[in-house]
């Protein structure tokens, strides 16, 4: 029997900061079509499509720990905020565990640690959606930002700790390490608590750190595709990117690579790396950040798109916008947006970081037939499973699986 009747949906942002806020946001309006949803969220502003929804809103309206220019009420905020446990403990209170799901998205970023513990006191289902690392490492990606490579040490261990990996500097680092302490603490004593991975890649890292008293499900996050006219990539001569012009993203790899090639490149995405880039590459096309019509036109002029991170990526969002428009994508072996790639045949894979590799990559790609390719690539590709209302019915069906399993 379906029990399901609330769902308390939690994630920093009330607006959409990124990939993870999307999902929360948009299943969140949803799910409010069939269930009582309540948004529990610190930073605004509350997105439109949710105010117009039957969401029902519990809004912090704090900033950021990044952007709270008192930095010492960022450092204590960050490690523990107390009015984000004392007021979702008051809305826990209005709920039962029979029919009510308590799902979190994010919550290093303004909301805190101290959340898990106002969950754990109702006795509510806990999930908890792996966007990201955060569950387990310190700077939620492991990855080492000082030498620019993925990191394979255990999380707090001596090695880990003694480790200078942040993206500012090691004091922050340290400061890291006690809010994973209090998170470990608060998250792995509950014990109701699951997980959603959304790749067979996110799976492999993460499930062997997951106590075995929780379970764990799979479910990619939704992505709004459809099948665009075919580019018609024999005809093009641009290798196109899109990503965040930071560090780990590897677009400085994909520069390298294109330019020593003697090829076209066109980049899309703004960051902190862009002007440092077009004075290294200026043969490459930095276009800056892109609109929708802006996207759909540079992946018109693209022969191949190429997925350059540095780091265990959880998806790859743009690999599958590349792929909705028949482009075969070049991507790293050790991120999950490999798992949308078959080698050799709809696109080629590299190993992670490795110039020599992505070259050789790109130089077989030249020698592909790139209509077999292409043909191979739209006949395997299938938006629909990626879709909102498949995702929304695995879900559910997710959430139900739970309560029925309450004993």
């Amino acid at each position: 029997m379906n029990r399901l009747k609330n769902i308390i949906i939690i994630n920093d942002w009330a607006c959409r900061d990124g990939g993870a806020a999307a999902v929360a946001l948009n299943t969140a309006v949803e799910l409010s079509k069939k269930f009582n949803v309540s948004l529990f969220c610190a930073v605004g502003p509350i997105d439109n499509n949710v105010k117009k929804s039957k969401v029902h809103v519990h809004f912090l309206n704090k900033q950021d720990i990044l952007h709270d220019t008192n930095r010492l009420r960022a450092i204590i905020n960050g490690l523990w905020h107390k009015k984000s446990a004392v007021e979702l403990e008051r809305l826990l209170e209005n709920f039962s565990n029979e029919d009510t799901i308590v799902h979190v998205h994010t919550w290093t970023k303004a909301l805190s640690s101290s959340i898990f513990r106002s969950i754990a006191k109702s006795n509510l289902h806990l999930v908890i959606t792996l966007h990201d690392y955060f569950c387990f490492c310190p700077n939620g990606g492991f990855y080492n930002y000082q030498k620019s490579e993925i990191c394979n040490k255990k999380p707090l261990s001596l090695s880990c700790i003694c480790t200078n990996c942040d993206v500012r500097s090691y004091p922050q680092k340290i400061w890291r390490l006690l809010r994973q302490k209090i998170q470990n603490h608060e998250i792995w004593n509950n014990q109701n608590l699951h997980f959603i991975s959304i790749s067979n890649f996110t799976d492999k890292i993460c499930v062997p750190l997951i106590p075995s008293n929780a379970k764990v499900y799979k479910l990619y996050d939704p992505v709004e595709l459809s099948l665009h006219k075919r580019v018609v990539i024999e005809n093009n001569t641009n290798y196109i990117c899109m990503a965040r012009l930071s560090p780990e993203k590897g677009v400085n790899l994909f520069c390298k690579a294109i330019t020593d090639l003697g090829f076209n490149g066109i980049v899309m995405g703004d960051g902190e790396q862009l002007d440092d880039l077009k004075k290294k590459y200026p043969k490459i096309n930095f276009v800056g950040w892109v609109n929708s019509c802006d996207k759909e036109k540079y992946f018109s002029q693209s022969k191949a798109f190429v997925f350059p991170s540095l780091w265990y990526e959880t998806f790859g969002l743009t690999v599958a916008e590349a792929k909705s428009y028949g482009i075969p994508c070049i991507v790293p072996n050790n991120c999950a947006a490999s798992e949308q790639v078959a080698d050799g045949k709809t696109g080629y894979i590299f190993k992670t970081g490795d110039l020599d590799s992505l070259k050789a990559a790109i130089m077989k790609y030249e020698q592909t037939n790139l209509k077999q390719m292409q043909e191979n690539l739209l006949n395997s590709f299938h938006p629909e499973d990626l879709s909102m209302e498949t995702h929304l019915k695995k879900l559910i069906a997710i959430y139900n699986d739970i309560l029925s399993n309450e004993k």
